[in-house]
């Protein structure tokens, strides 16, 4: 880059190129889930002369390896993670400024600032998922559930439950189901890609999996599926990440019930 503007090149055809415009579209408002998240277009400007397409690739990837999924720090804005969000629209021909403009578009994200990383373990099932996970992609993988930390490590999964329901199963039990998603951050798509196939290949195999201390109880896997249409990342409060997964357990209100602590007797010595 030449020269890096804000909103707005100076008029004239005699701008050095190559240079970017940057703009600001907006914010989401900020909320205690995600913290603030700003969406800015990066506007690429190089000459109409030369192989105007190759020098856009070449600088489209320069872009994207230097900010995608990087932590970014300054004494003002303490930290933040840039998201590249890929090209906008179609390459623009500007005859007025002799240049070919190309579009990309970047998150950046301020997570909130928590005092301390803790992952959800109130419920069994999404600890169990997680822990399962972590052992099936191994330890170059980082497995987290319900929230993404504040700086997450490159190669992660995030778990989240998105829906619950209990069927009635006879007088005495009800099948319990929990539908969970995961959203996957990577080095590259090629990474991506293959820690997503690796998940619903071993879910598939799994047919069950462990959620008790004891591994004497279970979980059945019903339909893992990948959503290849899906943008969300893991930082809006809702929405689907690129795999689901439906765990259906039946449970006995006896059983349970058996299973809590019972009393054995009562003693009572009066002082009156």
């Amino acid at each position: 880059m030449k020269e890096v503007y804000y909103l707005a090149a100076p008029d004239g055809v005699n701008t050095i190129k190559p240079y970017a415009v940057l703009s600001l579209e907006g914010d989401s408002g900020g909320n205690p889930w995600k913290g603030l998240r700003y969406l800015f277009q990066i506007g690429l400007y190089v000459s109409m002369i030369d192989a105007p397409t190759s020098e856009l690739d070449s600088l489209t990837t320069s872009i994207a390896n230097a900010l995608d999924k990087q932590l970014l720090e300054d004494e003002v804005i303490s930290s933040c993670v840039a998201l590249f969000q890929g090209q906008i629209g179609i390459d623009i021909i500007d005859d007025q400024r002799d240049t070919v403009q190309r579009n990309l578009q970047l998150s950046v994200l301020y997570p909130k600032p928590l005092a301390e990383v803790v992952p959800i373990t109130s419920d069994p099932w999404l600890t169990a998922l997680t822990a399962w996970t972590q052992q099936a992609l191994g330890a170059d993988w980082s497995v987290y559930s319900g929230n993404w930390p504040p700086e997450p490590k490159t190669n992660s999964i995030l778990w989240r439950i998105t829906e619950m329901n209990a069927t009635p199963r006879g007088s005495s039990a009800y099948e319990l189901q929990k539908k969970a998603t995961a959203f996957i951050q990577a080095k590259d798509s090629n990474q991506k890609h293959a820690a997503l196939m690796q998940l619903v290949e071993s879910l598939a195999a799994a047919v069950k999996i462990p959620i008790g201390a004891d591994d004497r109880k279970f979980a059945r896997v019903i339909t893992p599926q990948v959503n290849t249409r899906t943008s969300a990342d893991g930082y809006a409060a809702t929405g689907e990440g690129p795999l689901t997964v439906t765990l259906s357990r039946r449970v006995s209100s006896l059983a349970e019930e058996a299973a809590a602590p019972l009393m054995q007797f009562v003693h009572y010595e009066s002082h009156i």
